[in-house]
């Protein structure tokens, strides 16, 4: 394989893992509003704890976390707290709704300054653009051809994230816009395909905000449900890549695809594992990695939540 082709593929590769692919315009188009629910009983009523799948035209990963219920009984208010994929393809009516249905004032953009230069975010009148980098660059891309290659290149980052100094001072810019935003505003946060970095920042969002890891988990692993169509274009893509460079597209190879795609509890766990390696759990970590005080948090929670009933 010459120098060029071998570029092209690894450009490609780049630009469709670790939640860096881009939306794609055709797939997210089609894709239907769904509102997933569990249930939660409470003082002996059945009480409905759900998010909401934001339907929009250039971002098919984007959700309102308002309607999930806290171990405390109290719920996330609606239009305040969003997650989402990247915003780059947003059409006009994406963008009212998101600023006129969702009341959102701030876009969080945790992905790298490259991605962010290449595909900027739409412009959206009245909303405050806040870059937030949660890794300067990529790392060196693993060797495809070796079993599990994906899913250890994908558990360090996950370490890297908690660990490393770029990723702290870019969850703390999240929390900081979060103590920062009006009452009746929302804050979005997101990365490329919103399933990784912005999954973690959800992570840590919930967890401040008294939510077990049950809960958590089942809003983590919505992305494997809500990324079908756009992840089944994006491993089309870096197949045909593959082939093109002239490598054997062998199982291992798509195996290692499709992980980088999707989301796995694994890669969850080996956050925790990183945070309670750490820090000793998440609430230290909140206080010590993030520099949250006990006001702070107070203040999170009387901001974004409903009253304990």
């Amino acid at each position: 394989m010459n120098k060029r082709m071998s570029t092209l593929v690894t450009a490609l590769l780049l630009t469709t893992t670790l939640g860096w692919q881009q939306p794609l315009m055709s797939v997210t188009a089609a894709a239907k509003t769904k509102t997933t629910q569990t249930t939660k009983r409470t003082k002996a009523k059945t009480v409905k704890s759900h998010s909401t799948h934001i339907k929009l035209q250039g971002a098919s990963n984007a959700r309102d976390l308002g309607g999930y219920i806290n171990k405390n009984g109290q719920k996330i208010k609606a239009h305040r707290l969003i997650r989402s994929n990247g915003l780059s393809t947003l059409s006009k009516s994406d963008q009212k709704k998101l600023v006129k249905t969702y009341h959102v004032a701030t876009d969080v953009d945790l992905r790298t300054i490259a991605e962010q230069e290449k595909s900027p975010d739409v412009k959206m009148k009245g909303v405050k653009l806040v870059k937030a980098n949660v890794f300067k660059n990529f790392a060196a891309f693993p060797d495809f051809s070796k079993k599990n290659a994906a899913d250890k290149m994908m558990e360090k980052s996950y370490h890297d994230a908690i660990t490393t100094a770029q990723g702290r001072k870019a969850y703390k810019s999240l929390f900081h816009q979060l103590l920062k935003n009006p009452k009746n505003k929302a804050v979005l946060w997101h990365c490329s395909a919103g399933k990784d970095r912005a999954g973690m920042g959800t992570v840590l969002v919930l967890s401040a905000l008294n939510f077990n890891k049950k809960a958590i988990a089942q809003d983590y692993l919505k992305s494997n449900t809500y990324l079908v169509g756009t992840n089944k274009a994006n491993l089309a893509k870096q197949e045909a890549g593959w082939k093109a460079a002239g490598k054997d597209l062998t199982p291992t190879v798509v195996a290692n695809f499709k992980a980088t795609n999707g989301v796995k509890m694994a890669y969850l766990n080996t956050m925790y594992k990183a945070v309670n390696s750490k820090y000793g759990n998440m609430d230290n970590f909140l206080h010590k990695g993030l520099g949250l005080s006990n006001t702070q948090l107070k203040q999170l929670r009387a901001n974004y939540l409903t009253p304990a009933k």
